[in-house]
């Protein structure tokens, strides 16, 4: 019955989730090997340049600056002092726990919000990022904690990943865009953008339309 429909899905959603963890873990190892094999300087090269690639993307920043605090706090859980810990565990929770609090927030406020599609944007974009920063920090936990918790290699090397996580986490966390992009942080800007590339690919299909029509003679 449909019960059964529900937990096949359910079923399928935790083996797709655990495939995309090891898929992650898996990518994760490789960019710490060249650290964990003493070639530091390569290592922070490449993770940098990496990073300068990816916070020029369409909201790179915020994501990259959101798993590499993650990063940065987990390994301290595993390799830092109990107090270092402890704390670490402390804002990776209350990040989770403020995204979650502000996602609420949003979605009452898009629910009880009036006036245009335009007015009520801003909402749903607040809403639809903390949501992002869920996802990224439970993720994100349970990729490093695979990589850093992996009995197939010895104690040393173990260490020696939980220090890489941390510095590929801090070099993350402080990077940002060479030149500021105030459009893209423009939700009416945003907004704008979305509508005319909307209207464009309607005004594309009509194009196609016509063409297709005179060449039946229609």
């Amino acid at each position: 019955g449909s019960s059964e429909a529900e937990n096949f899905t359910k079923q399928q959603m935790m083996e797709l989730e655990r495939r995309r963890v090891v898929r992650l873990a898996v990518a994760l190892r490789d960019r710490i090997q060249a650290f964990v094999n003493g070639d530091t300087e390569t290592a922070r090269a490449e993770w940098t340049s990496k990073g300068g690639e990816l916070v020029e993307v369409r909201y790179g920043e915020q994501i990259l600056n959101t798993v590499g605090t993650m990063y940065k706090l987990v390994s301290t859980e595993v390799i830092g002092s109990w107090s270092e810990g402890m704390d670490a565990k402390m804002k990776a929770t209350g990040m989770q726990m403020d995204a979650a609090k502000n996602a609420a927030t949003a979605a009452q406020n898009t629910a009880e919000g009036e006036g245009s599609e335009e007015d009520a944007l801003p909402a749903m974009i607040e809403m639809m990022w903390n949501i992002t920063v869920i996802d990224i920090s439970s993720t994100v936990r349970e990729v490093v904690m695979k990589v850093l918790r992996d009995q197939s290699v010895p104690d040393d090397v173990r260490k020696k990943r939980a220090d890489a996580v941390r510095e590929l986490g801090v070099i993350w966390e402080g990077q940002n865009k060479l030149v500021a992009d105030d459009v893209q942080r423009s939700v009416r800007n945003l907004y704008v953008s979305a509508t005319a590339a909307a209207m464009e690919a309607t005004l594309d299909k009509v194009r196609k339309e016509e063409k297709k029509s005179a060449a039946f003679g229609a």
